[in-house]
């Protein structure tokens, strides 16, 4: 009888043991997260564009051909105005690969006036084509600065669209929402 209660006991602590660790861990687990909006007009394949084709047959973005690369870099505000506060820049590489989707290599420079610490999100994804008006949703990776160790995802969302001709020149007024965290 000893060693049934000895053995019940022992399976009491152990199961106990367990819910207090797995407890600890799932609140170990969550985070707070913040959201980070801001908004950049992006012009492609127009007078004084954002967005440059360094790579790729022919620079015809209309096609999304595979091997083309387009390098951007566009002021973010602070409101869809490109007037509204500048609150740093949007820097990314598209590589389209064929099909309907591209993949993005972003980096989100927020300059904090007067602060000499680079202060950065880093975003990866795949985003539908260029004329697409629909959110898209991709990774926020890492944080550097005041940011460090922030993670999360980013949801794109095209306020408006300006189409020119036949060769994918467009304007787009983009605002994006980061939700990230530690």
């Amino acid at each position: 009888m000893a060693a049934k209660t000895l053995m019940m006991t022992t399976l009491v602590a152990v199961v106990s043991i367990l819910l207090i660790c797995m407890s600890g861990s799932v609140s170990a687990h969550t985070h707070k997260t913040h959201n980070v909006t801001f908004f950049f007009q992006e012009s492609i394949l127009v007078p004084n564009p954002t967005g440059l084709v360094v790579a790729g047959p022919g620079g015809d973005l209309s096609k999304l051909q595979q091997g083309v690369i387009v390098v951007v870099d566009n002021v973010i505000t602070q409101t869809a105005d490109p007037n509204s506060k500048p609150l740093g820049k949007f820097q990314a590489q598209y590589v389209l690969d064929g099909s309907i989707k591209y993949r993005v290599q972003a980096t989100v420079i927020i300059d904090f006036p007067g602060d000499l610490v680079e202060t950065t999100y880093e975003i990866l994804g795949q985003r539908t084509s260029f004329n697409s008006t629909d959110d898209r949703t991709l990774a926020v990776v890492a944080g550097t600065g005041f940011f460090f160790g922030q993670h999360g995802y980013a949801v794109a969302h095209t306020v408006s669209q300006k189409l020119f001709g036949t060769n994918g020149a467009q304007i787009n007024v983009q605002k994006w929402t980061l939700v990230v965290g530690k």
